[in-house]
């Protein structure tokens, strides 16, 4: 019996390169829908305190220095330069490369000289404040002429710009209004600002057939190679309840592809339709959770907003593939798929009003101008361990005790109570790592090792198969879910938390490669879990 609640606190060792081999993709065109964001009043989205959004943080002159860390002796030299000079880690602390934003004012101390002078260093980013808008981007959104534009989500024009909170929530609203036989929309608990950690349950149904009878669908099938394979050819079902039959008439039915096509369905086909009533769902399906927007050690989810877009990007695939895709089809029916775009609210909505390098929450801690908790080094595991810091004007200020801060607290109760989790994949940025259980503890070994190593490196192939980015696999935190994954997005350090927007959409395409291998992958591995 597989325990299923989970604790993740990342931390980066023992990379592996993972090599892969691109393979080339073709666009093709998607259903258009269009939603137009409507805020409502019962899904508090806004700031409780009082300060206004009138100045942004400025970082002239900062520097994103690349040290070469190559010895224990190198490493505690700089770790105890960090927690003196309260500086912002930009990469977690170990042997090989670690990036640190440094301040202008103290790039000539004695501290930072002594650094430079022992370590090898890179300049990867000379002056910070070349890219980050002089305005408050929420200002600038609040300012903008079409404030509430019509977003069209099928034809990938959201995945062009980052979104802020609201929309983030607006367009989970949307889509648990427009597919309620699909998609409900689950609550995580509120924030220390009194925001709602929202996210969307996605999961379909499985039809069964009067007839069983060996799959020859038109659709790809990776099953060829499982000995025993008792996968069927599912009947697909539209959303309304009609049953969809391929045919291949050029005049009958609508051409339904998106891009994940090449991976299960190189030719795009057309449907017929034929009524046919839906079931209902079954009770209590396997799930796999899937969040951003928290914070990774080194690397803060709430100032890196690629997280948050990609697992949106996600969520819009999985609803517009089912009954679509014969592959979503089959992995909606068997696995209840958990999407939280945000979970460190609070330090996301700052990053877009405030201060756009701000990493921690925005709860009190003992010094009143010094606000906020690290939520991932607040985990239960390894609490108070290297790259965290007691001091709560520390930008890796762990709290008082584990689980103080409320995003961890909640998010591991959330877990704790549902009992049926069996995958759970936070994504964090930046690197390009795709992360299994141990990274605290060299020494640790998961007894899935081998299940969990398997299904990571096919991961990242898969990932690397849709743009050539390669992603190394390492180690990641404990956790009691055995297919606990943390994975570092773009990029590797040319521009770190600042990634341009054009890069959205290629990381998304690429993260969702992977996390369908992933989950087809425990499909075919763990028969136990069928429904």
């Amino acid at each position: 019996m597989r325990q299923t609640w989970a604790t993740a606190t990342v931390a980066l060792s023992c990379a592996v390169l993972c090599i892969a081999y691109p393979q080339p993709i073709d666009t093709l065109q998607q259903q258009q829908h269009t939603f137009t964001p409507a805020y409502h009043g019962h899904h508090n989205i806004h700031n409780n305190n009082d300060e206004t959004i009138h100045t942004y943080a400025r970082f002239d002159g900062e520097q994103v220095l690349r040290f070469d860390v190559s010895n224990l002796a190198q490493l505690k030299l700089l770790q105890a330069t960090v927690e003196k000079e309260n500086l912002d880690l930009w990469s977690n602390l170990r042997i090989g490369t670690v990036d640190l934003r440094v301040p202008a004012s103290k790039m000539s101390s004695h501290s930072i000289k002594a650094v430079t002078d022992t370590i090898p260093s890179t300049v990867m980013i000379p002056d910070l404040q070349d890219l980050i808008p002089s305005q408050s981007p929420a200002l600038t959104l609040q300012q903008s002429s079409t404030p509430n534009q019509n977003w069209n989500f099928t034809d990938d024009s959201f995945w062009l710009q980052y979104h802020d909170f609201a929309t983030l929530n607006n367009f989970t609203e949307t889509m648990v209004q427009r597919y309620p036989d699909l998609v409900k929309r689950v609550s995580i608990g509120k924030t220390f600002e009194g925001r709602e950690i929202f996210g969307m349950s996605i999961h379909g149904f499985k039809k069964k057939d009067k007839k069983k009878k060996k799959s020859k669908s038109w659709f790809f099938d990776d099953d060829e190679d499982y000995e025993g394979d008792d996968d069927e050819e599912q009947d697909i079902v539209d959303m309304d309840g009609s049953k969809m039959i391929p045919v291949m008439s050029e005049k009958d039915g609508d051409i339904v592809s998106s891009w994940w096509s090449w991976l299960f369905n190189p030719a795009p086909r057309r449907f017929i339709h034929k009524s046919k009533k839906p079931r209902k769902p079954k009770k209590h399906p396997k799930a796999i959770i899937l969040h951003a927007g928290q914070h990774a050690r080194g690397n803060a989810a709430t100032r890196k907003w690629i997280g948050p877009a990609v697992v949106s990007y996600m969520a819009k695939e999985l609803i517009l593939g089912y009954r679509h895709n014969k592959k979503i089809t089959r992995l909606l029916d068997q696995f209840e798929f958990v999407i939280v775009p945000v979970l460190n609210a609070d330090g996301y909505v700052y990053t877009w009003e405030h201060n756009r390098m701000w990493r921690k929450n925005r709860q009190s801690t003992s010094i009143p101008f010094c606000p906020g908790i690290d939520p991932n080094r607040n985990w239960g595991y390894l609490f108070g361990g290297d790259g965290s810091s007691a001091n709560p004007c520390n930008e890796g200020y762990h709290g008082p005790e584990a689980f103080a801060a409320l995003e961890s607290k909640m998010m591991s109760d959330f877990i704790l109570r549902r009992k049926n989790v069996v995958a759970y994949v936070d994504f964090h940025a930046y690197s390009q790592l795709w992360m299994s259980p141990f990274g605290g503890d060299c020494k640790k070994i998961p007894k899935d090792d081998e299940d969990l190593t398997e299904a990571g490196m096919g991961a990242a192939k898969a990932l690397h198969d849709v743009h050539g980015k390669k992603f190394s696999v390492g180690t990641y935190a404990v956790g009691k879910v055995k297919y606990s994954y943390g994975v570092e997005l773009r990029d590797t350090g040319r521009y770190g938390f600042m990634l341009p927007e054009d890069e959205i959409l290629p990381s998304s395409e690429e993260t969702m490669a992977g996390v369908l291998y992933l989950a087809n992958f425990i499909r075919k591995r763990e028969k136990q879990w069928k429904l």
